[in-house]
């Protein structure tokens, strides 16, 4: 920012508040007064006038780089995430006398089709479907693209008036390269770069544009109605038979082999087969399962774990032991297999099956009491779901179901005891700017007053750092106080918060409090 007084620049992050107001990415379109200068004594932020092209630009510079999560393919559809976006922060973006316009949603996609592809990128082309925006150069600031869309009209109405043609995005490269403007800040988005992407790499962040890169693939080849046919769905009858015939060519040279080769030969033909057969297995196994959303990637540690030789069959069935790495389809992030392992706490329940145990071999002379497992705490993975739905059920409300949580799992905490789930605790993350929700939190009975459920909490607010967390308690629920102990504070009352969810005979108050954790 650049005082309108005394010229002198000041960086964002050296501002009094940390940053402007509304706390965009990107956002200096101010006109600022520095406290020396102002007559108040604190800095002064007057809106300046916002056309559509900087919202638009400034919107999803913003959501690239502080909600990647939400985007497909790092794009933004322009109704379900930029319109929505521009109607809940209205009067941040822009001014008091700007008027809202009937048809203003239209204005925004009439604005993306203009300025494509030198400054928005459609993904019509990848993914079939239309509405799909990204910004054509995500690393450069809104600022600089709008001095640049400046200088476009100039050379743009330079060029018509002497009846040169050239297209929009070769007026903008010259431009570019007549600015010399760094090559880091240049890396454009391209849909015909042939590349795996994020997929293929687990530990790449959505949060680095550059990495955006998609590969459109076409198999099938579709041409001009001239005559041309389409490729058919089904395979024809000559394809069918040569498969077939090529099926039994390879089925007779496999019974050959094993009726007239020696011994000899067989022991060294069968390393060959082994290894074929292994490296078949390796790239089955190294295929990540998919749940829900096709662009989402959950990776679960059966697939590895059933692979491994020497390992007992219980734990197979089971996956007791969790060794790969988690991939989050929100932030792309490789979550850590565990949270943390506790071998310290001794809760109620274990406490009485311990006193069980030596109470029935109190006779044998030669029994001790067996080590205990560890307490584990992890990500939400699918195995869980159903268990987590059906404590819900049963200590809150019936109809709840929380798959939708698989979307963003470094925002919850499972806690387990062997395979049994004695406690869960899940955030909803940008559910406003800048604000996350905790929507539910529990342990199981016997469970509880051993700091579970404050190590849960404590973890969901170190995921969010720099963002305030809301919640609704109920008022008679002692679970305030634990509240209240990391900093949550009621901000309202809201009556007959759970009158449409809890049931008649409860005993718990159906009015509820607001509470907010400021960050």
């Amino acid at each position: 920012m650049r005082c309108s007084v005394c010229k002198t620049n000041v960086h964002l992050k050296c501002l009094k508040k940390g940053s402007v107001p509304g706390g965009l990415c990107g956002d200096v379109f101010y006109t600022f007064t520095c406290q020396e200068c102002s007559t108040t004594g604190s800095e002064i932020f007057e809106r300046d006038k916002m056309p559509w092209l900087q919202a638009i630009l400034l919107v999803l510079h913003h959501m690239q780089t502080r909600t990647p999560g939400l985007a497909r393919k790092g794009f933004f559809h322009w109704k379900i995430h930029i319109a929505t976006f521009i109607n809940k922060y209205w009067d941040i973006l822009f001014n008091k006398d700007f008027k809202r316009k009937k048809k203003w949603m239209g204005t925004i996609s009439g604005t993306l089709s203009h300025y494509n592809p030198h400054i928005f990128l459609s993904g019509t082309l990848l993914f079939n479907d239309q509405g799909w925006w990204t910004l054509t150069y995500p690393k450069l600031p809104p600022n600089v693209t709008m001095k640049l869309n400046s200088d476009f009209l100039i050379v743009k109405q330079k060029y018509k008036d002497n009846k040169i043609q050239l297209t929009d995005q070769e007026i903008f490269n010259e431009i570019l390269t007549e600015k010399q403007i760094p090559s880091e800040f240049l890396k454009r988005v391209s849909i015909n770069e042939v590349c795996q992407g994020n997929d293929s790499d687990p530990d790449a962040n959505d949060n680095n544009a550059e990495y955006i890169k998609i590969k459109v693939e076409s198999d099938v080849t579709f041409k001009n109605e001239k005559g041309v046919k389409k490729a058919p769905l089904l395979p024809s009858l000559e394809k069918l038979s040569a498969e077939s015939s090529k099926r039994l060519k390879k089925k007779n040279v496999n019974t050959k082999i094993k009726d007239d080769l020696t011994p000899m030969l067989m022991n060294s033909n069968s390393s060959c087969i082994i290894l074929e057969h292994k490296d078949v297995f390796e790239s089955k196994r190294n295929k990540q399962t998919r749940f829900m959303d096709p662009f989402c990637h959950y990776n679960t540690s059966l697939s590895n774990l059933s692979s491994k030789t020497g390992i007992p069959l219980r734990i197979k069935l089971t996956g007791n032991i969790r060794e790969d790495l988690i991939l989050s389809p929100y932030t792309g992030l490789s979550l850590k297999p565990y949270i943390r392992r506790d071998c310290d706490t001794v809760p109620q329940w274990l406490q009485l099956m311990s006193e069980i145990l030596i109470k029935t071999n109190k006779k044998n002379e030669h029994w001790c009491l067996p080590p205990r497992n560890p307490i584990d705490y992890t990500y939400i993975q699918p195995s869980h779901i159903p268990a987590i739905n059906s404590l819900c059920n049963q200590f809150f409300w019936p109809g709840i179901d929380l798959t939708e949580c698989l979307q963003y799992p470094d925002f919850s905490c499972v806690v387990l005891y062997k395979k049994l789930i004695v406690g869960f605790a899940l955030l909803v993350p940008n559910v406003k700017f800048n604000e996350c929700y905790l929507s539910f939190i529990f342990t199981r009975p016997g469970w509880r007053d051993v700091g579970i459920a404050k190590f849960m909490i404590y973890h969901l607010v170190q995921t969010s750092l720099g963002k305030d967390i809301t919640l609704h308690v109920s008022i008679n629920n002692p679970a305030l106080f634990l509240y209240q102990k990391f900093g949550f504070k009621v901000e309202s009352v809201a009556l007959d918060f759970y009158d449409k969810y809890l049931r008649r005979d409860t005993n718990e108050s159906k009015h509820a409090f607001f509470c907010r954790l400021e960050r």
